[in-house]
């Protein structure tokens, strides 16, 4: 059982929170409510919050669960994230892949690239399908586009989280 640490962006309740919270027997702390207006409030509350939680418990944000965010909580102390990211990205054509960058294939220029979404991804959609067949399948408005590019970002974060894991056992991160 988590306990979840509020306080919006108020140093002063967030303190509080965390230091009661962190007297009980929790599992692990969640860091949840109000998280700030943009991504640079939320790193600085986490840099102030994270350090007031026990140590060797596992700490998570609710809610967070863009790359560029994961990244960035990482290295302050944040294990585990969650949010609907990577799958509402995917239902609205947008991929994220290693070689390409984001790219959404509801774009026309994707119509005739009948090329892997991205050549280092080895989920069934990169291995087995091009970007014009995705692009395809979504005008179309087949269901089976928005599964195909859901199980390509969930693959693509869970590589990123794994990479990150092992980042993290090398003392890298």
């Amino acid at each position: 059982m988590y306990g979840v640490v509020h306080g919006g962006v108020n140093d002063e309740l967030r303190k509080l929170s965390a230091e009661y919270l962190g007297s009980l027997p929790f599992d692990g702390y969640a860091i949840g409510g109000s998280l700030g207006k943009n991504s640079e409030e939320l790193f600085q509350m986490l840099n102030k919050v994270v350090p007031l939680l026990p140590r060797g418990k596992p700490n998570h944000v609710l809610g967070i669960g863009d790359e560029l965010s994961i990244r960035a909580c990482v290295p302050l102390g944040i294990d585990t994230f969650d949010s609907t990211f990577p799958t509402r990205s995917a239902r609205h054509g947008s991929l994220l892949t290693k070689t390409r960058g984001r790219i959404n294939v509801r774009n026309s220029k994707f119509k005739t690239l009948f090329e892997p979404p991205c050549y280092e991804c080895v989920c069934s959609l990169c291995r087995n399908h091009s970007v014009a067949y995705l692009h395809h399948l979504d005008k179309a408005r087949e269901p089976n586009a928005w599964t195909l590019a859901t199980e390509h970002n969930l693959h693509y974060m869970g590589t990123m989280m794994r990479e990150l894991r092992e980042a993290i056992a090398r003392n890298e991160v």
